[in-house]
């Protein structure tokens, strides 16, 4: 059986932070048995062609499954093996395919390939042995992970292909790493290193009152650190949600009855982030009557995703990563020192 190897070696910004929220052990249990079959029903002068991929839904798409009201958002509850529960935000899905150029399978065949106990004896490759029970089991293990697990083939002697789907998340940054170790990793690695640039910092007195608002602690704390250095003042939000009740404090005053806070002069928006994300922090911003200038930071590039926040109420989008002095030049281009 000859094997070929497909990967890809740089993955977007937007995919890196994914992931597939399960158990480890059963996927890999999945991924033995499609691998077992197409070995066992493959001839030696066959081919095995196994490909991993990914759907990223636009965050258009996402975004129309968002509503607000109150504490209410699209996002998952996520119970991880210490019990620790996390919000995570639904992205799209992983797919896999295991492709053969085997023995194939009639369409009847194919239609009773899940059920319990089913058992191919197809050109005797498999000579009736196991159980039967593997695609069964591998459809239900698929299912409680969310996923799909489904079969194609062009008829007898014309291979099969399984293919498998499972959801894509984007959760909060729980890497036990220290926030030393965090910073060097993030995303906004490239700022500390740019700290060093002949940027010249802001005046104290001329300093911009920013909100910085990440999921991530470590870039959030980061960027905060280098924008005071350069004479700003930062505040911090974890999502959307305690940016967008941080804004209203500044547009009407706390809901204990507190005068307005002084308002932003700039809000540096994360795009994904779980409970809520920043084209609908920015559109409900906008809705308060809160023109403020948005800094859009994203790792979506693409044009679709670009004009997408913008049309939320984003001013200027800057792409991850970035260093310091390209945030500076943007304030400098849109007058926010003065």
């Amino acid at each position: 059986v000859g094997l070929r190897v497909s990967s890809v070696t740089d993955l977007p910004e937007d995919v890196r932070f994914l992931c597939v929220a399960g158990d480890a052990s059963r996927i890999a249990q999945v991924l033995r048995n499609l691998l077992s079959n197409a070995l066992k029903f493959t001839p030696e002068d066959g081919s095995i062609l196994v490909t991993a991929s990914h759907h990223i839904t636009s965050m258009g798409e996402e975004e129309r499954r968002v509503k607000w009201k109150g504490n209410s958002s699209w996002v998952e509850k996520i119970e991880l093996h210490d019990k620790q529960e996390v919000l995570a935000t639904p992205r799209g899905h992983f797919q896999l395919t295991v492709q053969d150029t085997g023995v194939g399978m009639s369409p009847d065949q194919i239609s009773k390939l899940f059920g319990e106990g089913v058992q191919f004896n197809a050109h005797a490759l498999q000579a009736g042995k196991g159980s039967g029970l593997g695609l069964f089991i591998a459809k239900g293990i698929v299912s409680q992970h969310n996923g799909t697990l489904d079969a194609t083939s062009e008829g007898l002697d014309k291979g099969a292909a399984f293919t498998l789907k499972l959801p894509l998340y984007h959760v909060p940054d729980l890497s036990p790493e220290s926030e030393e170790q965090q910073e060097t990793s993030t995303s906004f690695s490239d700022l500390e290193r740019s700290n060093n640039d002949k940027t010249p910092s802001c005046p104290e007195d001329r300093g911009l009152r920013l909100l910085v608002v990440d999921d991530h602690p470590s870039n959030r704390k980061l960027l905060c650190r280098l924008l005071e250095s350069k004479g700003h003042q930062c505040d911090m939000a974890e999502n959307g949600q305690v940016a967008l009740e941080m804004v209203r404090d500044t547009t009407w005053g706390s809901s204990e009855g507190d005068e307005a806070l002084e308002p932003y002069d700039c809000i540096l928006m994360d795009y994904e982030m779980p409970v809520m994300n920043g084209p609908t922090a920015s559109s409900l911003i906008r809705e308060l009557g809160c023109d403020v200038f948005i800094i859009g930071i994203t790792g979506n590039v693409l044009s679709d995703d670009v004009q997408y926040f913008k049309s939320r109420g984003v001013n200027a989008i800057l792409p991850k990563p970035f260093q310091l002095s390209t945030l500076e030049d943007l304030f400098m281009e849109h007058q926010l020192t003065f």
